[in-house]
Parts: C-alpha cells; sequence; structure tokens
C-alpha cells in the first residue's frame, strides 16, 4: 500500500516548523537523511577528506539532510549546506566500550544551534543496562529543544541483554511510543520486516518515522529495499552505510531521494538509476 505518511506541523512551534522545512520536501513534507555519525562508534569512513567529499557530493542527489557530529561540520565546505539541512547528533558510544549499548550526551543543543543545525538527533538503546540514563538524558535534550524550537529526532532501538533475535514488530512500535511520549518530533527505526508490519507501526504513532537502512548490502538492494519500505507509509529513509559506503554513493542516493519524494511518473526513473 502507498499511504505515505506526511506530518503535520500544525502543533509545533514556529522554530520547529521552519527548521522541519528546511530538512523534509516542501511538497511531500517526506525526507531522506543520511546519517554519517558511525566515525565516533566505528572508528573513521574513509580517507581524512571523506566527510568533507561525501557531504559535498550528497548536497547534489535531492537528499533532505546528512546527521554529524559537531566537530565535523567545520570540516564540511558551508555551500554543502545550500542545498541540505544539517542534524546534530548529540549521543555517543563506542564499539571499544565495556558496554556497547551504552550512550552518553557529548554535546548540547545549544551548542547544535551554535553550529548551524536545523536539527539534533540523539541514540537510545532500550532495554541496555543504561536504559534509565539514556531516558533522563532523552528528557533533557526534548526539554531544550521545546525552548529553543528546534526539531528533535530519536533514533530508537531494541538492544541488550534481553533482545536476542530480530526486533519484533510490537517492540517497535513500543519504541516509537516512547519516542513520541517523550517529546521526539521525527522518529527513526529498524524496519518491521515487511511493508505490513511497518504499517501497522505507522498507524501507532503519529510522529513521522523514518526507516534505518540496516547491515550494509548492494547498491541495486539498497534501492530495493528503500522502495521497499517507502510502500509501507513511513515518512521517509534514514540510510547511512548503504549509501555513503556504497559503491556508488551518488547513484544510490539520488535513486532513493527519487523513491521519497516520488519525484518519477511510472517507475522508469527509478528502473533507470538501478
Amino acid at each position: 500500500m502507498d499511504t505515505h505518511y506526511a506530518p503535520a506541523n500544525a502543533n509545533l512551534s514556529s522554530g520547529k516548523a521552519l527548521r522541519l522545512a528546511r530538512i523534509s520536501d516542501p511538497v511531500t513534507r517526506r525526507a531522506h537523511i543520511v546519517p554519517m555519525d558511525h566515525s565516533v562508534t566505528v572508528g573513521p569512513l574513509g580517507p581524512v577528506d571523506h566527510t568533507e567529499q561525501m557531504v559535498s557530493l550528497l548536497a547534489s542527489t535531492g537528499i533532505n539532510a546528512v546527521v554529524l557530529h559537531r566537530g565535523r561540520i567545520n570540516r564540511v565546505p558551508i555551500d554543502a549546506f545550500t542545498s541540505i539541512g544539517l542534524i546534530v547528533h548529540l549521543s555517543a558510544g563506542t564499539s571499544m566500550s565495556l558496554d556497547t549499548d551504552a550512550k552518553v550526551l557529548v554535546a548540547g543543543v545549544e551548542a547544535a544551534v551554535r553550529s548551524g543545525a536545523d536539527a539534533v538527533s540523539i541514540h537510545v538503546n532500550i532495554g541496555s543496562h543504561t536504559e534509565r540514563q539514556q531516558l533522563d538524558d532523552f528528557a533533557t535534550v526534548s526539554r531544550e529543544c521545546d525552548v529553543l524550537g528546534v526539531p528533535l529526532l530519536a533514533m530508537m532501538y531494541a538492544r541488550g541483554p534481553r533482545q536476542t533475535g530480530p526486533t519484533s514488530t510490537g517492540t517497535i512500535a513500543h519504541l516509537a511510543a516512547i519516542a513520541t511520549d517523550l517529546g521526539a518530533d521525527m522518529i527513526k527505526l529498524d524496519y518491521a520486516g515487511s511493508p505490513t508490519a511497518m504499517q501497522s507501526v505507522v498507524a501507532s504513532t503519529p510522529a513521522p518515522i523514518y526507516v534505518a537502512g540496516g547491515t550494509t548490502v548492494s547498491d541495486d538492494a539498497a534501492i530495493a529495499l528503500g522502495a521497499e519500505v517507502m510502500s509501507s507509509g513511513v515518512a521517509g529513509l534514514s540510510f547511512g552505510r548503504n549509501v555513503f559506503g556504497a559503491t556508488n554513493p551518488v547513484r544510490v542516493a539520488t535513486a532513493l531521494a527519487h523513491i521519497v519524494h516520488k519525484r518519477i511518473g511510472d517507475g522508469e526513473r527509478v528502473a533507470a538509476l538501478a
């Protein structure tokens, strides 16, 4: 079913509504967001100029925003942000940690705004040993966002000792409910596995949902996955590694942007890009 979610901004502050308009399509109200905050977790994503080159390349593909940590922003040419939005990631954890599910705040909303952020994002691992602290951090950031009129993207995952297999549809819906109740304006979630299952998650919350790309796959598979995900009615995609780590990042990002925003009449354009 192709009933794409178009989030309403009527209940948002003017500041949040204005900033959201910078990171979503003005016609479809959907967005393709490319997270590039992975380097704190796993290390360098490429050579010294990788972020600078990648953001500049992606700026011409039709994506709506990138997610970066505050320190990386200064490495990217300012003109790259004339055509895409900036989401500053506020939480972090590393793959070298004794608790890889732990996330701590490494920046604040006010500092992100000074850096030019259109929105901020946080990562929350529900079910982890540090869930209580991560929820407390979520509440703190949410309050700051309300005061400053900054949209909040909550990246919600079920991780911890009780999570032993793929996340169930019910759990994904629960994650969406937590994010909505704590004040997220946008929610990033794992894919529920099928359009029907994901549509049930979309139907459970009023907040716009953006689906993560998951494990790295081939370029063609990433494009096909994006099309499948968008058929569930979500507000957009949040594909990171499957874009910046693609064999041809520009091709994948462009194809996914066309899919998200439906700038294709009969599907021939996506077929050509694929």
